[in-house]
């Protein structure tokens, strides 16, 4: 094959009259001329490296390094936004600390004052709560009064049940001490530490309806529960206290029929003011109506 296109270029050079040296020359020429070229763009990169200087050198490198360092804070900060933050466990206390969510067991709250918005305008309470207390007083809100079933409505009727309380019935502050909602959550009333509006030595729990025409529903009844066993273990009320019916102390259809039903077949309730037993609290001087204006 060689041969045969040595055989033809020979030909080819005859026939168009091209002397050998010629083209031996012009094929020198032409690798002459692409080493040139070769060699002037490595001059030309050699070239322009030499021209940086120091100080641009370190320029480069520092704009390099800050890049790197943006984009490691950039992922970093992508990766803290994309983590869930740990909630933290369900604190339970008996100081009530605003931030708090005490917990009484088996998804019963503890809501504070500050936490369903109690008014600055409660007045300084002044009759304490001697521990243990010895009556736990069951009431209801009443007056065709809907049951709340979360805690955005339970504390808007926790703060009207405030306002009307201070100002319509003059009282210093919202009348119970804790408060049953629907959503089987407690709302802080006046508390473990000051008295009711209705008897001294008693703690008032108030179920948030009108329990004569709504049917409380199980896990309020429990919530009311649980917040006695915490009581009793904390020694707020006494281990044998007697638990009655608002009408049990006065004329009246507090706490519900529906309510009343239930609460009579608890362990520690206490038939006073029925039938031929004593009234409510005549072993400790209370008045034969319960119905103060504390």
């Amino acid at each position: 094959m060689k041969l045969l296109l040595k055989v033809n270029s020979e030909k080819a050079r005859k026939r168009f009259g091209i002397p050998a040296n010629l083209q031996t020359s012009s094929a020198n020429a032409t690798a002459v001329t692409i080493k040139r070229i070769n060699q002037n763009r490595t001059t030309e990169n050699t070239s322009i490296l030499q021209k940086l200087s120091t100080s641009s050198k370190l320029l480069i490198l520092l704009i390099v390094v800050v890049v790197i360092v943006a984009g490691v804070i950039i992922y970093i900060e992508i990766e803290q936004n994309n983590r869930k933050p740990d909630p933290g466990p369900i604190l339970f206390g008996n100081s009530y600390e605003h931030g708090t969510f005490p917990n009484l067991g088996n998804g019963h709250l503890v809501i504070d004052r500050d936490q369903w918005g109690a008014s600055e305008l409660a007045k300084n309470l002044k009759i304490p709560l001697k521990h243990p207390i010895p009556y736990v007083l069951i009431t209801h809100i009443g007056v065709q009064s809907k049951p709340c079933e979360n805690v955005y409505r339970c504390s808007i009727k926790m703060r009207t049940i405030q306002d009307s309380a201070i100002a319509e019935k003059n009282l210093p502050d919202i009348q119970a001490n804790f408060y049953v909602g629907d959503d089987g959550n407690i709302y802080v009333g006046r508390g473990w530490d000051y008295a009711n509006t209705y008897a001294n030595d008693t703690l008032a729990v108030t179920f948030m309806g009108d329990y004569g025409r709504y049917e409380p529903n199980e896990k309020q009844l429990e919530a009311a529960q649980y917040l006695l066993a915490h009581a009793v273990t904390n020694k707020y009320i006494d281990l044998a206290y007697k638990l009655v019916a608002q009408n049990q102390t006065k004329v009246t259809k507090s706490p519900g029929a529906n309510v009343y039903r239930h609460i009579k077949t608890w362990y520690h309730f206490y038939p006073c003011g029925m039938d031929d037993h004593p009234r409510c609290g005549v072993e400790l001087g209370l008045p034969d109506v319960w119905d103060g204006k504390m």
